[in-house]
């Protein structure tokens, strides 16, 4: 049966939509954030061998963001192109500070009282189970067979990952364990928490279901978190060390701390965008990516060790990412 250009037309673009929903778009943003926040922390990693305050690294790489996206907000603004809409501010703001206090501040802190082997884990698994949680209890998401298989692949493989039980994780350091486990689960709280807001303010459905609603603005949501990050680091550790502690570290750190900043905007930009387009379950199970990858670049890049568990927890990851993008 011959049909007319204009149906021919009609049929390709019905294909292309098939094949680039939003959830096909959503499940591929996620996966390049992980991949750019990867490179992100493994600049941060090269901060380690410096005397440098974690709080200097946080507020450098989240300045970097405010520094380069504010312009463009202003004279956007100034042109009268650029509609800021104040309750997504203030709402991404309170996001932006969660993460900081409740998230970023004690995942710190565990990391001082039991080791990075130890909480790396412990996070990660918990903000897997509190993002299932989350998303089924608050933003009434649906939690699938596939959604649950893959969280619990995910959860075995970032434990074989991050080699827990290993004698040397924190050698010379006395272990909290207590105090330890309180702050990781702070630590994936904050984590959800803001990922949670950011969801209700960024799902498209409520977009298609409410016309009077405007699309907030990816720069907007970028400025309001990440600026929420730099007043925090800035009052703490100012407070502690004084206004001079920001100008003492050398230029190498200023290099590692830009670069990580360069690349970790280009990752929240990319998460902002998989955040408007999935549940935020799914979002936290493709960004568990996140681990398979540090893992490679300790190995290839600083010559870490790699074994068996480290291969069967980089195959499970990579499993339980392939479950996820499943809707059943």
């Amino acid at each position: 049966m011959l049909t007319s250009p204009e149906q021919e037309a009609v049929q390709i673009t019905q294909t292309t939509q098939k094949k680039f929903s939003p959830e096909t778009v959503g499940f591929w943003c996620a996966l390049a954030s992980a991949v750019c926040y990867t490179c992100s922390l493994g600049a941060m990693r090269g901060l380690t061998n410096y005397d440098v305050s974690p709080l200097w690294s946080l507020g450098v790489k989240e300045t970097f963001t405010v520094v380069c996206v504010m312009p463009y907000i202003i004279i956007q603004t100034l042109r009268g192109k650029y509609r800021f809409q104040w309750s997504a501010f203030w709402a991404l703001l309170c996001a932006g500070f969660v993460c900081q206090v409740f998230g970023a501040i004690p995942h710190l802190w565990a990391y001082a009282v039991i080791g990075l082997t130890l909480a790396t884990p412990l996070v990660q698994a918990a903000q897997l189970i509190f993002s299932s949680i989350i998303g089924a209890v608050w933003l009434k998401e649906r939690v699938t067979r596939s959604k649950i298989v893959a969280l619990v692949l995910l959860i075995i493989a970032v434990f074989l990952l991050s080699g827990v039980g290993s004698d040397d994780m924190i050698a010379g350091k006395e272990i909290r364990l207590g105090l330890g486990v309180l702050l990781t689960m702070c630590t994936a709280l904050g984590y959800c928490g803001q990922l949670s807001i950011m969801r209700c303010v960024l799902r498209e459905e409520d977009n298609q279901k409410k016309s009077d609603r405007v699309r907030t603005p990816t720069t907007l949501v970028m400025v309001a978190v990440t600026g929420a990050g730099v007043v925090v680091c800035g009052i703490v550790l100012t407070a502690q060390k004084g206004v001079g502690v920001w100008l003492e570290p050398p230029v190498e750190c200023w290099k590692f701390a830009i670069t990580a900043g360069l690349v970790n905007m280009a990752a929240f930009a990319l998460q902002i965008e998989s955040l408007r387009r999935l549940y935020i379950l799914k979002q936290a199970l493709i960004a568990t990516a996140q681990t398979a990858a540090l893992c490679l670049v300790g190995v290839f890049v600083f010559g870490e060790a790699f074994g068996i568990l480290t291969a069967l927890g980089i195959a499970l990851v990579l499993a339980g990412v392939i479950v996820s993008s499943f809707s059943k």
